[in-house]
């Protein structure tokens, strides 16, 4: 089957759980398991958690330089 949208498969996959649901839709037709799907999106998960926890971080010490971040309990 042809996709209708080409241009959509790169966004598609950038994305953890289209490894998952591809995995599991090998693990139902064809019974076995692909590891390849699996660390491809562990890999991705891993990856958007660095990077987010890279921009919260940053965002986090900015609001601390400017003095945006209110002060509770003193």
């Amino acid at each position: 089957m042809t996709p209708k949208s080409p241009w959509l498969r790169p966004v598609a996959l950038a994305m953890p759980a289209a490894h998952v649901f591809e995995g599991m839709r090998i693990v139902m037709l064809e019974q076995r398991f692909d590891a390849g799907l699996f660390w491809n999106a562990a890999g991705l998960n891993a990856l958007y958690l660095a990077a987010g926890m890279a921009v919260f971080l940053w965002m986090f010490r900015v609001a601390r330089r400017r003095g945006l971040l209110v002060q509770v309990g003193e």
